[in-house]
C-alpha cells in the first residue's frame, strides 16, 4: 500500500469517526438540556465529559480537513493550534471521568457526604474553573513557548490521561469492594435491597467495561506520543525509528482508536445507564405517542446514573443510596 493511500485511508476514517463522535456527544448535550429526568446535579460531570469529546472531535475533524492531501488552502500554525486545542479537551475528558469516579467514591467512602452540601453549583464550578485554567496554561504556552507546549502536549498530557485511568480503575475498585461488602449484608427475604443490589452490580460490569475500553483506546497514542517526545527533545530514541513507516502507522491506529473511544462514551451512557436508557425512546421519538417514565419502577433501578466513560471512557456512573440500601438522596437540577 503506497504512502498517499495509506494517508487517505487515515483521513477519511479519522473524519468519519469524529463527524459521528461530534454528533452524539452534542446530542448527548441537548438532550441532557431539555429532558427534566436528565437536567440534574449528578449529570454535571457527565454533561462536562461530553463537551469536551465533542470539543475534541471536532477539532480533530478540522485538523484533519487542513492536512488532507492535495487540500488547496493551507493556514500557517492552524495544525498546531488544533493540535492543541485537541489534546486539552481530551485531557478535560479523562479528567471528568476521573471526577465523576472520585465523586461516587466519596459517596461510598466518606462519611456524612451529602448533596445537601456539595451541590450541582459546586460541580459546575469545578467544570467551568476546569476549562478556563486548562485553556489558559495549553494555549499560552503554544503561543509563546514552544518547548513548554511540546512538553505539555506530548509528555504531561499522555502521562495524566495514563494517571487519570488508573486512579478511575482504582476507584472503581474500592466501591466494587464496598457494594459486595454491603451485598452480603443484605437479607435474602428484602427483595427490594436485593435488586438494588443486583443493579449496582450491573453498573460495576459497565464499568469494567468502559475501563477495558478506554485503556485499549488510550495506551497506544500515549505511549506514541512519549516516544515521539523522548526522541525529539531528549535524543534516547533513535529519530529513524519514529521516521520510520510500522511507527506511522501504529501511530495513526493510536488516533483512530481514540476517535473511536469518542463515541464508545456516549454509546455506553445511553444504552447501558437506566435513566438514559429510558428517555432514549423519548428522544427518538417526539411524537409523544409513548410514556417511558412508566415503563420501570424507579425504586428497583437505584440511582445507577454514573457514567464512564471510556474509560469513557466512558469511565463513571455509580449508584447513590447503595451505602445506606434504604433511599436515594434527592439530586438537584443543573438549571
Amino acid at each position: 500500500m503506497g504512502e498517499l493511500t495509506r494517508a487517505y485511508i487515515y483521513r477519511l476514517a479519522i473524519l468519519f469517526f469524529c463527524f459521528i463522535g461530534a454528533a452524539l456527544n452534542f446530542a448527548s448535550m441537548f438532550a441532557m438540556l431539555c429532558i427534566t429526568e436528565l437536567r440534574k446535579g449528578r449529570h454535571v460531570f457527565i454533561f462536562n465529559l461530553a463537551l469536551a469529546d465533542c470539543v475534541s472531535a471536532i477539532a480533530m475533524f478540522i485538523a484533519n480537513i487542513v492536512d488532507f492531501p492535495e487540500v488547496p488552502f493551507k493556514k500557517e500554525n492552524l495544525s498546531a493550534w488544533l493540535e492543541c486545542l485537541f489534546t486539552f479537551s481530551l485531557v478535560i475528558s479523562l479528567l471528568s471521568t476521573l471526577a465523576i469516579a472520585l465523586e461516587r467514591l466519596m459517596i461510598f467512602r466518606v462519611d456524612n457526604y451529602s448533596r445537601q452540601t456539595y451541590t450541582a453549583r459546586h460541580s459546575i464550578a469545578i467544570c467551568v474553573i476546569g476549562w478556563i485554567v486548562f485553556a489558559l496554561l495549553f494555549f499560552l504556552l503554544q503561543a509563546f513557548h514552544e518547548i513548554a507546549s511540546l512538553t505539555l502536549l506530548y509528555c504531561v498530557s499522555p502521562s495524566v490521561i495514563l494517571g487519570c485511568i488508573i486512579l478511575t480503575a482504582l476507584s472503581y475498585t474500592l466501591i466494587y469492594k464496598q457494594i459486595v461488602n454491603i451485598s452480603n449484608n443484605v437479607r435474602p427475604e428484602d427483595a427490594a435491597l436485593v435488586r438494588r443490589a443486583k443493579s449496582s452490580k450491573y453498573v460495576i460490569v459497565t464499568f469494567a467495561l468502559v475501563v477495558a475500553s478506554t485503556t485499549a483506546c488510550w495506551v497506544i497514542m500515549c505511549s506514541v506520543l512519549l516516544v515521539e517526545y523522548i526522541a525529539n527533545l531528549h535524543g534516547a530514541v533513535d529519530p529513524d525509528t519514529v521516521d520510520s513507516v510500522w511507527f506511522g502507522v501504529i501511530g495513526d491506529l493510536g488516533n483512530v482508536l481514540v476517535c473511536i473511544n469518542i463515541i464508545l462514551n456516549p454509546t455506553i451512557i445511553w444504552l447501558r445507564l437506566p435513566v438514559f436508557r429510558r428517555q432514549l425512546p423519548a428522544c427518538c421519538n417526539r411524537l409523544g405517542c409513548r410514556n417511558t417514565d412508566e415503563s420501570q419502577d424507579s425504586a428497583a433501578l437505584v440511582s445507577s446514573e454514573s457514567p464512564t466513560a471510556v474509560m469513557q471512557p466512558s469511565i463513571s456512573f455509580m449508584s447513590t443510596v447503595m451505602p445506606d440500601m434504604t433511599s436515594a438522596p434527592e439530586e438537584d437540577q443543573i438549571a
